[in-house]
C-alpha cells in the first residue's frame, strides 16, 4: 500500500469479484478508513501551482552501534525546475532538474540515509488497496491531540503484516505510520500555501529510532538565478524522449528463501550501463548477516541495462532478497 508524497498512487477501483478478506471485512469501517486516509492525503497534497518556495532539511541518522551523524538537504522548486542539495558526512551532491536536462556535479554514490531520508520528506503519504484488510478505526490521543487510528492488514503472497495508521481527528493530517518495520512519527505540522506539513519526523526500524528530522518550508521572493546556483564543474545529462527500464536477465533468490512468507533485505544500487550491479548498500536493521549475504547475492545479477533515446544508462534500483523468515 505504500505510497510517497512525490508520487501517489490513484485509489483503485472495486469490483464486484472480491477476495475472501475483502468480502468478509465490515464495509462501513473500510468506507470509514478509506474516507480517512483520502482526507490526509487532500489536507497535505497540492492541488494548485505552488509559489516559487525552498525546503530547508536538518536530520540527524542513528546507527544501531550508538553512533550519530548529522547532514542536511535543502530543495528549490521553481515550477518544472527543481535543485537539490545534500551534505552528509563526506557525501555532497548537488543537482538541478530542468524539463530538458539535468545539470549536476560529479557522480557519488548516495549513502542509505540519504534515500531514508528522500522518502520521508517532505511527507510520507499513501491509500488502501485490495492488499489492505481493515479491522477497526478506533479514537486515540498522539501529540496531545484526538486521534483515529485505523488497525488493518496487509497481505503480499504469503506474507501478513498487522500495521496501523492514523491521522489527526480534528485537521485530518497523518500522524503516524505503522507500516510493517517501519514507525512514523509526524508532528509541529503547519500550513505552508494551504497545505499541512510536519515540522519534525522520526522514523523507527523495527523499535529503534533511525532518523530524526526537522523541516521548514519558505517562500522565495523575486527571481531564482539558476547560473549561481549550479555545481562547480557540473556535467550535463539531456533528457530521456525514449526511456526503458533495466531488464532481469539472472536474480536468483536464495535457494532457502521458499514460497514465503520471507524476511526481507533492501539493497540500494545502481544497475549500470553494462547490466551489472554496482555500489550496493543497506540500511542497517539489525541482521548484519543476512543484510552481507544480501549485498553478495545481488552483486552477482544481472540486468538488461536501462536506456535512454537507445543507449544504455545508469539507473538507481532498490533490489530485495528474501530469505527465510528470521
Amino acid at each position: 500500500m505504500l505510497s510517497f508524497f512525490r508520487a501517489l498512487r490513484l485509489l483503485p477501483v472495486f469490483l464486484l469479484m472480491c477476495t475472501f478478506d475483502l468480502c468478509a471485512q465490515d464495509m462501513p469501517v473500510r468506507v470509514e478508513a478509506i474516507r480517512l486516509l483520502e482526507r490526509a492525503n487532500a489536507v497535505s497534497r497540492p492541488n494548485h501551482l505552488m509559489p516559487n518556495h525552498r525546503l530547508d532539511v536538518t536530520f540527524r541518522a542513528y546507527g544501531l552501534d550508538g553512533t550519530m551523524q548529522d547532514g542536511t538537504a535543502n530543495t528549490i522548486i521553481s515550477g518544472d525546475i527543481e535543485r537539490y542539495e545534500w551534505l552528509f558526512g563526506s557525501y555532497h551532491a548537488i543537482s538541478i532538474h530542468f524539463p530538458n536536462k539535468i545539470v549536476q556535479d560529479e557522480y557519488q554514490p548516495p549513502p542509505p540515509e540519504t534515500l531514508e531520508l528522500d522518502a520521508l520528506t517532505p511527507l510520507l503519504i499513501g491509500r488502501f488497496d485490495k492488499s489492505d484488510t481493515i479491522h477497526s478505526v478506533s479514537p486515540a490521543t498522539l501529540f496531545g491531540r484526538p486521534a483515529r487510528c485505523i488497525r488493518f492488514d496487509t497481505v503480499n503472497g504469503r506474507t501478513r503484516e498487522s500495521n496501523e495508521i492514523c491521522v489527526d481527528n480534528e485537521r485530518g493530517n497523518l500522524v503516524r505510520w505503522n507500516v510493517g518495520e517501519d514507525l512514523i512519527e509526524n508532528s509541529d505540522f503547519s500550513s505552508f500555501e494551504g497545505i499541512l506539513l510536519p515540522a519534525h519526523i522520526r522514523h523507527y526500524i523495527n523499535g529503534k529510532l533511525r532518523m530524526e528530522i526537522e523541516q521548514k518550508f519558505s517562500v522565495i521572493d523575486g527571481p531564482i538565478d539558476w547560473d549561481t546556483l549550479t555545481p562547480p564543474n557540473p556535467t550535463t545529462l539531456g533528457a530521456c524522449k525514449q526511456y526503458r527500464r533495466p531488464i532481469i536477465q539472472s536474480a536468483p533468490q536464495p535457494a532457502t528463501a521458499g514460497a514465503g512468507p520471507w524476511y526481507n533485505v533492501q539493497v540500494h544500487s545502481v544497475i549500470g550501463d553494462d547490466g551489472h550491479v554496482h555500489e550496493p548498500s543497506v540500511l542497517a536493521a539489525g541482521r548484519d548477516d543476512l543484510e552481507k549475504q544480501a549485498i553478495k547475492i545481488v552483486s552477482a545479477w544481472v540486468f538488461s541495462p536501462g536506456l535512454c533515446n537507445g543507449k544504455p544508462i545508469p539507473v538507481a534500483a532498490d533490489l530485495v532478497v528474501h530469505f527465510p523468515p528470521q
